[in-house]
């Protein structure tokens, strides 16, 4: 299932610059009226984890069977090593199960995402971000908006069937636009509930995706906890 968080994470990646492409003017750097800096102090019962030297996420404190890690498990190196499988399948080459593995290991080396687990009922969250380019012009509400909709499309992509969804633009501290989604959806039979919230922070994309079994219902009520209060802090 994180293979398949990661796929649709390539999904806003690919509307953000399809958004961004044709403009030719410069970025505008102005500074936003909400914006958190990195030394502020952190609400009691909260960490911020610093993910760059200019950026952090602040959410509420995590105890197990949660853990917080930035190194792929085991289980998400065997899914990314069948996803580099089919690549290859669909280049028109074969690879071995090691290469896939190796390729699967660079794959994660190279990536800046933060993961939130439960490791006994394996509902997690995805941290992804991603800095404006210096001639990509900020976002406005509008294009936050279309890129959370990707996510509701690429759950029908999947051939997964969809109960509801919902949508709408919500506050986040530190964030200059923020969008909420929330999909129920039953995939080979069975139900899940796919949730998140896109936004832009000065001058960062970012993606929050959370997916829980419904194995049990505390997570439930941890993901909307975290969604609902998570900040974003930046030196900009």
């Amino acid at each position: 299932m994180l293979l398949k968080l990661r796929i649709l994470y390539g999904l806003l990646i690919l509307i953000f610059f399809l958004l961004a492409s044709g403009c030719a003017a410069p970025a505008q750097r102005t500074v936003p009226v909400e914006a958190l800096d990195l030394s502020a102090p952190v609400p009691q019962g909260y960490v911020l984890h610093q993910l760059r030297p200019d950026l952090g996420l602040v959410l509420p404190q995590l105890s197990d069977p949660w853990i917080v890690t930035t190194e792929p498990t085991e289980e998400m190196l065997e899914h990314q090593a069948e996803h580099e499988e089919e690549n290859a399948l669909i280049a028109g080459r074969l690879i071995s199960r090691a290469e896939a593995l190796e390729r699967a290991e660079q794959h994660f080396a190279a990536s800046d995402d933060l993961y939130f687990l439960n490791t006994e009922s394996e509902a997690h969250l995805l941290f992804s971000f991603a800095a404006l380019g210096e001639r990509q012009p900020e976002p406005a509400a509008v294009h936050v908006a279309q890129s959370a909709s990707i996510a509701a499309a690429g759950v029908t992509a999947e051939g997964w069937t969809k109960h509801s969804e919902e949508q709408r633009a919500i506050e986040v501290r530190g964030a200059r636009h923020a969008e909420y989604f929330e999909i129920d959806y039953t995939k080979g039979g069975e139900r899940g509930f796919f949730t998140g919230v896109v936004g832009y922070a000065q001058p960062y994309w970012f993606w929050f995706y959370a997916y829980d079994h419904r194995h049990d219902p505390r997570d439930r009520d941890l993901i909307a906890t975290i969604l609902q209060t998570f900040e974003i802090r930046t030196t900009h």
